[in-house]
């Protein structure tokens, strides 16, 4: 918006973080959100934008090969448009004697000093690791930790919470990485989709794990719904049933997360007022990278034609960004953890 402007009393209030979104590999900004993207990288293979929390840098993935599921982790400072290799995938430590040389699924830490990363040779989650974010210098824990993709940073930039990777049904815990230090299980044996801090509490929705099916399978928390598991304690189920997912706690105390439809391409997002009101502010397509969170601005790719990159603001009508949009992220972004 032009200084000295008034903007129009009927037009939608406008987020102020930067949206960052992959297309057809390459990565754009929009900024002001809502307005058309601005190309930042030329690919052919870039994805998996994370800003750092100022907006004026934004890690993403370059893949390396058209075969590839991965690739090198580089950092573009959008000022100067130069952009450098912040972590080789063969400077990794390698898992397994096979695995390919990729990273994947970056995120770059609220405090700017770190961007975290999977080692990742195939879908379903990787090996956990973290660089600085100046000199690539690696941190990897004592003993491999296999995350999902839905992992995230504490606000204080130490600690990460991550669940185990999946290849099939079956428990995993939830875990807190003290990034250079430990990692304990927070809960065990879950079957733990979307994971978040909110403060010092861990929150994470559970998939139903109470059917026949599941009997032979070793869960200890079976039941569905979105449970808060504070410092030392145990887990509280907050809400009940549903196939809940990309739980995200916000600024004003809300939680905001997806629930799907049976049978549908359709999911709901919600937000649960600290009150216990919950209401659905928009539809979002399933299947594609889950809702992110700046404030009370969400990001999701709508259920129109051509999978739309949408953002909104509070009670504002949506605006659309682009079209066909692989990934996306805030810069600054809360609660961000749309994998």
């Amino acid at each position: 918006m032009v200084a000295g402007c008034a903007r129009p009393a009927s037009a939608p209030p406008e987020p102020t973080a930067a949206l960052f979104y992959a297309k057809n590999g390459e990565i754009f900004v929009s900024d002001p959100p809502g307005t058309p993207g601005r190309r930042l990288t030329s690919g052919p293979g870039d994805s998996r934008p994370a800003p750092s929390p100022d907006g004026t840098r934004v890690a993403y993935i370059h893949q390396t090969g058209d075969d590839e599921p991965g690739g090198e982790l580089r950092v573009l400072d959008i000022a100067s448009g130069q952009s450098r290799r912040l972590v080789d995938p063969a400077a990794v430590t390698p898992r397994f004697a096979d695995e390919a040389g990729n990273v994947d699924w970056p995120r770059w830490s609220p405090t700017g000093d770190r961007v975290a990363f999977l080692k990742a040779s195939f879908a379903g989650g990787g090996f956990l690791s973290a660089a600085d974010a100046d000199t690539g210098a690696l941190t990897t824990p004592a003993e491999p930790l296999f995350a999902d993709e839905r992992y995230a940073w504490s606000s204080d930039g130490t600690r990460i919470v991550w669940a185990g990777g999946r290849s099939d049904v079956s428990p995993v815990d939830v875990n807190i990485w003290a990034v250079g230090a430990e990692n304990r299980a927070v809960v065990t044996d879950t079957n733990a989709y979307s994971v978040t801090f909110n403060g010092d509490s861990v929150l994470f929705t559970n998939g139903d794990a109470t059917q026949n099916g599941f009997a032979a399978i070793p869960f200890a928390l079976r039941a569905a719904g979105i449970y808060e598991v504070k410092p030392g304690g145990t887990p509280e189920q907050l809400l009940a049933g549903g196939y809940y997912s990309d739980i995200a706690a916000l600024d004003s105390g809300a939680l905001a997360f997806t629930e799907g439809r049976d049978d549908s391409e359709v999911t709901d997002i919600t937000i649960r007022d600290r009150d216990g009101t919950a209401r659905t502010v928009a539809e979002a397509t399933r299947g594609a990278q889950g809702p992110v969170w700046s404030g009370d601005s969400v990001a999701y790719v709508g259920t129109a034609d051509g999978k739309p990159l949408l953002v909104k603001k509070g009670d504002a009508d949506a605006r659309q960004v682009d079209t066909g949009v692989d990934s996306f992220a805030w810069a600054g972004g809360s609660g961000q953890t749309g994998g």
